[in-house]
């Protein structure tokens, strides 16, 4: 396999005459290239994508006023009476509603780009709009009257496994991709399903209100869990379409900088292996 493999590397990288080789290697050499051009045609997405566009429509979702504020106010009552009713379509449509994908995008492309503005813009409203989640769906919870005896869908989402490190990871890519796409789909959509954000949280205000600290701490872990793995693949889609880069006149300031956003790539880094690597030997 490994002679294999190295011959084909030879016959792709010669650089002399096809009449210097054997006709056999010749249609073998003609065959690999046009493999090479199909799987690269077949993969290419630089020519579907708008940077400068899917820059611009990051950086409106990172913002949280006017609309959004309203929007999450509807997504935690949602979320809340779903989970509260143990009711899947309910709760899949607080999912739709939340805007809380905006920051955590927003985050891994300041990560990407080196922005340390935006970086601390998503940060900051990021953690508004969990202040805020957790504190009104724990005065949801606190006052309503109905108690489940198998609430179903709050457990659900108070034990973390390997599958939630992979749904939010590669719905995270989806979700980059999608978003820098020309044509806009239904992607998003699916994401925003797919990688759950607003019932973690409501579901870490029952544990609050209920002072079942077991369900607010696994809840709290999958939020985690879904933000980190989201921004990890925002970042890396964002690397990989070559998004522009922050630059700064004082080189001083530009190394420094750059020494933060190393820092705190490692900090995302480092927590999503050892996160990933807990998530496996708990299953195991």
């Amino acid at each position: 396999m490994i002679t294999l493999l190295l011959l084909i590397r030879y016959f792709l990288r010669n650089k002399t005459s096809n009449h210097n080789l054997h006709p056999m290697f010749q249609s073998l050499k003609k065959h690999l290239l046009r493999g090479k051009d199909y799987l690269h045609k077949l993969i290419d997405i630089q020519s579907y994508t708008d940077v400068a566009a899917a820059e611009t429509r990051i950086r409106e979702n990172i913002p949280f006023h006017g609309p959004n504020v309203l929007i999450l106010a509807c997504a935690i009552v949602i979320a809340s009476v779903g989970l509260n009713v143990n009711s899947i379509p309910v709760i899949i449509g607080a999912m739709l509603v939340s805007p809380l994908m905006g920051p955590i995008i927003g985050f891994g492309m300041a990560l990407g780009t080196n922005n340390t503005q935006m970086l601390v813009l998503a940060l900051k409203n990021l953690g508004i709009m969990v202040a805020i989640s957790i504190v009104a769906s724990s005065l949801y919870f606190a006052i309503s009257p109905l108690r489940m005896e198998n609430p179903s869908e709050l457990l659900a989402r108070t034990q973390p496994t390997t599958y939630d490190v992979l749904i939010a990871f590669f719905g995270g890519a989806a979700g980059i991709i999608e978003t820098t796409r020309k044509e806009q789909g239904t992607v998003i959509a699916g994401v925003a399903i797919a990688t759950a954000l607003m019932p973690p949280l409501c579901t870490i205000g029952f544990g609050v209100a209920t002072l079942n600290w077991r369900y607010a701490l696994g809840a709290f872990y999958l939020f985690c869990i879904n933000s980190i793995f989201i921004a990890l693949a925002t970042f890396f889609g964002v690397k990989y379409l070559h998004f522009p880069s922050c630059h700064y006149d004082d080189p001083k300031k530009e190394r420094r900088l750059r020494w933060i956003m190393t820092i705190v790539i490692l900090l995302v880094l480092i927590p999503s292996i050892l996160t990933a690597i807990a998530v496996i030997k708990e299953n195991r």
